[in-house]
């Protein structure tokens, strides 16, 4: 299903997360009946330099009202957060509780759920992720004559041999998915990630579910006042 302004509300509010819908200076709680609101975005995006056409923002993190400048001459449909910026922008909003659940549903949506037509396998642990997901990986291309995808901390691989290098442990979910698209576009069967603890805390795999996970060991680490601040919470977000 294409997503528009209002199949992403009610995917929102079905997975609890909408708030309100500000559409032309109104406040409501839910897309009121226009056609306009059922023409497919033209992309998603977390970033104000790619916004263009047809455009849907989220806007995640520090994000500061003075990014949204302009951004209605350039075309932007619509935006997500979990604060009212309709005094700086004319698009309507989805104001939701958490924007980064919120980008990773999206995404998912968007991309056409390419999780569905892979077998996700998902790597954590503090020692060993990388090395057991080129090993798994490996395993799973000899089975399947090269179709295994691959996310982890030092490549990425969409076509089972081509290998570009990474920028982080767990792609945020909006690269995740395009990527899987890509991978599950290539033909491919499988896809093996490592899935950090800080990417679970900031939700970049919310709504992904896992068709295997293995958790390979644990032992303090990343403990920080910026990561986890406590042991407990670094094992919760391993678990």
């Amino acid at each position: 299903m294409p997503l528009t302004l209002r199949t992403a509300a009610r995917l929102l509010s079905d997975h609890g997360l909408l708030r309100e819908v500000i559409h032309d200076d109104r406040w409501m709680m839910q897309v009121p009946d226009d056609p306009a609101d059922d023409v497919p975005f033209s992309d998603i995006t977390y970033d104000t330099r790619t916004v263009g056409g047809g455009s849907l923002l989220v806007c995640k993190g520090r994000f500061r009202p003075e990014y949204l400048d302009g951004l209605d001459r350039r075309g932007l449909a619509a935006y997500v957060a979990d604060t009212d910026y309709s005094a700086v922008v004319d698009a309507p909003g989805l104001i939701v509780d958490d924007p980064r659940k919120a980008l990773s549903l999206l995404s998912a949506e968007f991309y056409g759920r390419p999780q569905d037509e892979l077998t996700v396998i998902g790597i954590t642990g503090t020692k060993g992720k990388t090395t057991t997901a080129y090993l798994t990986q490996a395993i799973l291309n000899a089975h399947s004559d090269g179709r295994c995808a691959l996310f982890s901390s030092v490549d990425n691989c969409l076509d089972g041999h081509t290998y570009e290098e990474s920028d982080l442990t767990t792609p945020e979910s909006l690269d995740a998915f395009r990527m899987m698209r890509q991978a599950a576009d290539n033909g491919m069967h499988y896809l093996v990630m490592e899935v950090s603890s800080q990417a679970y805390k900031v939700h970049r795999v919310h709504g992904l579910t896992f068709d295997i996970g293995a958790f390979l060991n644990i032992s303090p680490d990343h403990i920080s006042p910026i990561e986890h601040p406590t042991f407990e919470d670094y094992l919760h977000c391993k678990r």
